[in-house]
């Protein structure tokens, strides 16, 4: 057998593999009866497209990591919970907000989600079992006190009163592609999920390179007249 033949050979079976053993090469993590569209330090990053609210105008960046998966057997049925932890890119420096916190629970068999306090106050709704079952996710949050839930699509609309909502928009991934706070039907902000290599910002803006590029030429200057200075001074002596 050729190299030509064990290739095609190769590429036959990792094809056969992807369309009968998709969650082999996925990066969920299977546990049980649960599943998680995410493996342990895995990154996700939203980008602040909108924000009209003080303290999130200065936030550039959402980061949110796996920080931990784990399953364990509470009242004889098995459940995955995971704990996370949420930055913030403010004015130039990653904040973390929550450092490997709880941040849900799920049985997929008993048709069981659970969110932690601040995944229901504040609206941190970044990650969710999959497939993904808009319908489990708004009475799961509704059973954490907000007055209802509608369904459109792809996004879901919760209401936590006073006038103030967040829109979800989530892929079949389980992943929040869009993440909008409305008060007032203003928005308070915008995170879009961004599938990009994050080029974080740094202080002096769009001056850093000029005063970097004048920094290295300064000293290329100071190092070409000390070298100039010591063979004159090798000469004389």
């Amino acid at each position: 057998m050729n190299h030509k033949r064990i290739y095609r050979l190769s590429a036959l079976c990792l094809l056969i593999s992807l369309i009968f053993f998709p969650n082999s090469f996925s990066s969920a993590t299977v546990l049980g009866e649960s599943e998680f569209p995410a493996e342990e330090e895995d990154k996700f990053v939203w980008e602040t497209t909108n924000a009209t609210e003080s303290w999130y105008l200065d936030v550039e960046f959402v980061r949110f990591t796996v920080s931990r998966i784990y399953n364990e057997t509470y009242n004889s049925q098995n459940y995955l919970f995971m704990n996370y932890t949420l930055e913030f890119y403010y004015r130039f420096n990653w904040v973390p907000r929550y450092e490997n916190s709880f941040y849900m629970a799920y049985n997929k068999t008993l048709n069981f989600l659970n969110w932690s306090e601040e995944g229901y106050h504040d609206g941190n709704l970044f990650l969710f079992p999959t497939p993904l079952n808009l319908t489990l996710i708004g009475d799961a949050i509704k059973g954490g006190g907000f007055l209802n839930f509608t369904i459109n699509g792809t996004k879901i609309t919760l209401d936590y009163g006073n006038n103030t909502r967040i829109e979800l928009t989530i892929n079949s991934s389980g992943i929040s592609t869009i993440i909008e706070k409305f008060t007032n039907s203003t928005t308070i902000y915008r995170w879009e999920l961004n599938t990009e290599d994050i080029i974080i910002k740094v202080p002096l803006g769009n001056y850093f390179l000029t005063v970097s590029i004048a920094t290295i030429i300064t000293l290329i200057i100071f190092k070409k007249r000390k070298i100039k200075k010591r063979l004159i001074e090798k000469k004389i002596t």
